[in-house]
């Protein structure tokens, strides 16, 4: 039997007797029937094994069940704070409560259950006179059931939950403390705490029957449903289905019993497991016919229409916004001659649409769109788009008298270093993670390529401050070029160039240019590297490319090849860790595309892998000097003090990384940071950091949406921050993005594989709250947003034979320009503000260069920055509160100077043990330089800069 639609053409879904027959086998086969009747059966038996089970407190897991928080709002008054380290615990980690904490346990069943509370009191010499120890009142479902007195010591307290109390399955615990202590007489914790927990203990009385509980049965029982049909589906064996199946049911029934609580909260989550797996089964089906509906709403004019009205309604919105008021006529006079101009060019316009009509207006706009897409009209524009800005730049860094602090400074030190034959070394010690037998040390912190190239340019122009940031305007420059070739490539000359545009306009790159970073040098090769790899051996035309011959027999493909291995050769040394987990996601794309299918003989095996071997051996070759630098110097292949910094910072405030932590010569107890200081930390603490790095993610790259339906607005940014290319580039690229899924999957595929580990490591390990360490995703940022955009405009300009193009034109330069406007405050700011706010550091650092031995000592916070300009060898201001351990410090470096900076000053307390000591006549700092009152005005505040230099006492 064939049927047609009213219209004629054949039905989109058209079954065939076989999927009819899988379709009564999924889903009204007998085995399946078996499936739910045993997850019923066992789920209720599960319930007849007495409840028996142990929360442990601060541990991983115990957040199923209880909430924790440092806050001290209303909202926090019941639940924990974070759990902590606890020698004295039987344990080994505890959780100290607000006044009242909450324990919420699902699941359990009827019947009368008992309490067991492991807990501690308060230690004796805590700071309240009121109380010795507080009384713990013992609520459950809103039923008081008993009370307790924890004493000084860990110790067990029963309490009993009579069955008519429980009004659910469910039980809600809430302990309440007659009072709370903060501080004792050794440490001070302003945190009001009531008593201390280390486990929770829940038992059933009795031995049954029990009534089970009905949500925990019904999600074993989805479960084993789901988990069946998916399978089935993947296995293509019902049979096989059928038995594994079974076994998951009857190990979750087990567990149920044996471990409820914690199985009844992970329940859903296997039967969502299932879902989703069934959902990826059926992909296909489940996305065929709304793509097919996306797909007609894109023929013919609706999208247009659709287009022109959004774009319309936001730009009469920005107009509204952001419009000025309309000039009076005594400010033509004021403002002349200037008004006399814009009057003329404003009625010349005018004038030059009436002239040309609804006709011409039309044929001028796709005029200058056909010039601007043209070979020579874009060669041309971006010839002067580059000459411009380029040149903008260069004046700028011609006229910034610093290179900036930390690792820009540290880049121009060491190459300064390599051009006197010294080596990869500085004269600074910045951490104190290690004594050093001086301040004369191997860099061991930053990356080793970018003193490279500035050491390069110090060799063709001088040592100076601008000749140190020539590598980094010649990096962007030649990532101009190639964003501009990957658009004109994988679109159109338009989408490269506008893309450049919206790159190199942004504040962000603005940034990399004037100052010495090594994150620009990153960003172009891994952009190179990326893209000759998927022009190699993922666009369309890739194979092709095997049969062109470079260089005389070497064909076009293993070139390409070859040059992406070089350039993720140098993406590796630019920035060894980032760069490593890039290329590690490059090579597993590059064997999935050679090894789409299982090689059939040795050979085969071979030829498929040599392109692979040949990239990662050219990679590997360049990246040999770096590792054996580092087995030389440090006995290991990748070393960097920030493998010890990663779990301090955003752990804690970023000083911290500057405290003393080497147990040498007795000068610290707390001894390097490694990855088992997470558990220092606690859990708690570990989660919070992720999240926070997850969020500053989202908040960068996923454009904000206030009232987003449904509570999605969580999922977008916040309005409150940045986007890297600000919200109105984040639309564009996010859409773009997504078309980008459809016609280029294997560049998205290529992507995601270098990307994702990057992103991992950023979030677990590191910290993803700088925007400099995403700047390597914005020239692929800025190409999904350009071709957005031109889609926009083609769309436009297709309606009504071209009568609208004017208007998409429009809306292409209000959207450019409603992308790269926001980077020019942050810009003026960098290039009008922020030197006065080094004039009075630089104005020391001169002191120090003429006034003192060319190997004194100076103490400061920058260390880094004061060795660039004044050449004198530094020590970082420790972070501690400790006197005796500050001047043991100086005196082991033989520090001479003390430096008071301006704008890296260190933290509160630590500036108060150095006033303190200033103050101490007894001690002997002496005063030798300050500097005059330096006025800047920045971000509307009006500051006062002063730098202080004081001699050591000897």
């Amino acid at each position: 039997m064939r049927s047609k639609t009213i219209s004629g053409d054949p039905p989109a879904l058209q079954p065939t007797v076989s999927a009819y027959a899988r379709l009564t086998l999924r889903y009204r086969d007998a085995r399946l029937a078996l499936v739910v009747v045993l997850a019923l059966l066992v789920g209720i038996f599960a319930y007849q094994a007495p409840v028996d089970a142990t929360i442990f407190v601060g541990w991983p897991g115990d957040r199923l069940f209880l909430q924790a928080s440092e806050g001290a709002g209303a909202a926090d008054r019941f639940t924990f704070y974070g759990d902590e380290i606890t020698a004295d615990a039987p344990g080994g980690r505890s959780r100290w409560t607000h006044q009242g904490a909450r324990i919420d346990l699902a699941g359990l069943g009827k019947g009368a259950l008992v309490v067991t509370v492991r807990a501690q009191g308060w230690p004796p010499d805590a700071l309240n006179r009121a109380t010795r120890q507080p009384e713990v009142t013992v609520i459950a479902d809103d039923t008081f059931i008993g009370r307790f007195t924890p004493g000084e010591q860990w110790a067990e307290y029963d309490v009993a939950v009579p069955a008519e109390v429980r009004r659910s399955n469910d039980l809600t615990l809430m302990l309440v403390a007659s009072d709370v202590f903060t501080s004792t007489s050794i440490y001070n914790d302003p945190r009001p705490k009531g008593i201390r927990i280390d486990a929770i203990r829940v038992r059933s009385v009795g031995d049954g029957p029990f009534v089970p509980a009905l949500a925990p049965v019904l999600w074993l029982t989805v479960g084993g449903g789901v988990w069946f049909l998916a399978l089935a589906g993947g296995t293509r064996k019902p049979t096989f289905a059928f038995v594994a199946a079974t076994l998951l049911v009857s190990g979750a029934a087990l567990a149920l019993a044996a471990a409820r609580i914690w199985t009844v909260v992970l329940l859903p989550w296997l039967a969502g497991a299932g879902i989703a797996l069934l959902i990826w089964q059926h992909r296909v089906a489940l996305v065929r016919h709304p793509l097919r509906l996306a797909r007609r709403f894109t023929r013919g004019s609706a999208l247009g229409y659709g287009l022109l009205a959004a774009t319309g309604a936001w730009l009469v919105a920005m107009i509204i916004q952001y419009a000025p008021p309309m000039p009076r006529l005594e400010q033509f006079w004021e403002f002349f001659p200037d008004s006399l101009i814009y009057t003329l060019i404003t009625l010349g316009s005018l004038a030059l649409i009436l002239v040309y009509g609804r006709n011409g207006v039309p044929r001028l706009a796709q005029a200058t769109v056909r010039m601007a897409g043209s070979r020579r009209g874009a060669t041309l524009t971006l010839t002067l788009l580059l000459a411009v800005w380029v040149g903008y730049l260069g004046a700028v860094i011609l006229a910034m008298p610093y290179v900036g602090h930390a690792d820009y400074a540290d880049n121009a030190v060491v190459a300064r270093n390599l051009l006197a034959g010294r080596g990869w070394t500085v004269d600074y010690v910045t951490q104190f993670y290690r004594l050093y037998d001086g301040v004369t040390r191997p860099q061991e912190t930053w990356p080793l390529l970018q003193p490279v190239w500035v050491a390069s340019s110090f060799a063709l122009f001088g040592v100076s401050n601008w000749a140190a940031k020539i590598p980094n305007l010649l990096f962007l420059t030649v990532l101009a070029l190639a964003v501009y070739q990957a658009g004109a490539r994988l679109w159109d000359r338009r989408v490269g160039l506008v893309a450049v545009v919206l790159l190199i306009t942004s504040h962000l790159y603005f940034k990399l240019v004037i100052y010495v970073t090594n994150d620009l040098g990153f960003a172009l090769f891994a952009f190179g590297a990326l893209l000759l790899l998927y022009r190699a051996w993922g666009a369309p035309d890739a194979m092709a490319l095997a049969s062109r011959l470079r260089f005389g027999s070497i064909s076009q493909q293993l070139a390409l090849t070859i040059l992406s291995g070089a350039l993720t050769g140098l993406m590796l040394l630019q920035k060894p860790g980032s760069g490593g987990l890039i290329a590690l996601g490059m090579g597993w794309w590059f064997l999935r595309v050679r090894f789409d299918t299982w090689p059939r003989t040795l050979a085969d095996l071979r030829t498929r892998l040599a392109p692979v071997a040949a990239w990662g051996v050219v990679a590997f070759v360049l990246l040999a000097p770096y590792l054996a630098r580092n087995m030389l110097t440090f006995g290991v292949p990748f070393y960097s003090t920030e493998g010890k910094d990663a779990w301090v910072l955003e752990y804690t405030t970023w000083d911290q990384i500057y405290a003393v932590y080497t147990t040498e010569e007795g000068f610290s107890t707390l001894g390097v940071p490694d990855r088992s200081w997470i558990l220092r930390w606690g859990f708690d603490r570990t989660l919070v950091k992720m999240e926070r790095q997850v969020r500053a993610l989202r908040d960068y790259l996923l454009p904000s949406w206030q009232h987003a339906p449904f509570g999605l607005s969580e999922w977008f940014g916040r309005a409150d921050k940045d986007r890297l290319l600000f919200d109105p580039g984040a639309w564009l690229a996010l859409f773009g993005a997504m078309a980008v899924i459809a016609s280029h999957r294997r560049l998205m595929t290529l992507l995601g594989a270098a990307f994702v580990p990057y992103t991992l490591f950023l979030i677990v390990y590191w910290h993803t709250n700088e925007e400099r360490y995403w700047v390597v995703v914005m020239p692929w940022l800025a190409l999904f947003a350009s071709a957005t955009l031109w889609c926009i405009y083609d769309r436009i300009a297709a309606l009504s034979d071209g009568r609208w193009t004017p208007f998409g034109l429009l809306a292409v330069v209000a959207l450019i320009a409603a992308i790269i406007a926001p980077s020019w405050s942050p810009i003026a700011e960098k290039v009008r503000d922020e030197p006065n706010l080094y004039r009075a550091d630089l104005d020391a650092y001169d002191w120090l260069k003429r006034n003192t031995p060319s190997d004194a000592v100076v103490m400061t916070r920058n260390p880094w920055q004061l060795n660039w300009h004044s050449e004198r060898p530094a020590l970082m201001i420790p972070y501690t509160t400790d006197r005796e351990t500050f001047l043991r410090l100086a005196r082991r470096y033989n520090v001479r100077y003390l430096m008071i900076d301006t704008l890296q000053r260190p933290e509160p307390e630590v500036r108060r043990l150095l006033d303190a000591m200033i103050a101490d006549p007894a001690l002997g700092f002496r005063e030798v330089y300050r500097t005059p009152v330096y006025r800047a005005d920045f971000r509307g505040v009006t500051k006062e800069m002063i730098a202080v230099v004081y001699a050591f006492p000897q």
